[in-house]
């Protein structure tokens, strides 16, 4: 095939025809040259796209997780951290 580097937008375009037309994807994948399995790659992920999208905003990514761990975390060294200034501040009296 011919070793073109597609954007992100050329893919989604070569999904949605595939989707909205009545070609074969031999053809598609002909006209485009690309490989089928390019192709399939390709579709599967849209798709997987389109799943992630209609899961909504509840799910949240692993680095969200661990973001919103480590502010409790830093949230918690600081209100240890403003405690022991208080205990040394009152013995310093």
């Amino acid at each position: 095939m011919s070793g073109k580097t597609y954007t992100v937008e050329e893919k989604y375009n070569i999904v949605m025809e595939s989707l909205k037309t009545d070609q074969s994807i031999a053809q598609l994948c002909r006209k485009y040259s690309i490989n089928v399995n390019t192709y399939q790659r390709w579709k599967e992920q849209f798709l997987q796209g389109a799943k992630n999208g209609l899961e909504g905003k509840s799910k949240k990514s692993p680095y969200e997780n661990q973001i919103e761990e480590m502010k409790a975390v830093i949230a918690d060294l600081t209100m240890a951290n403003d405690a022991l200034k208080k205990i040394q501040a009152g013995r310093r009296r």
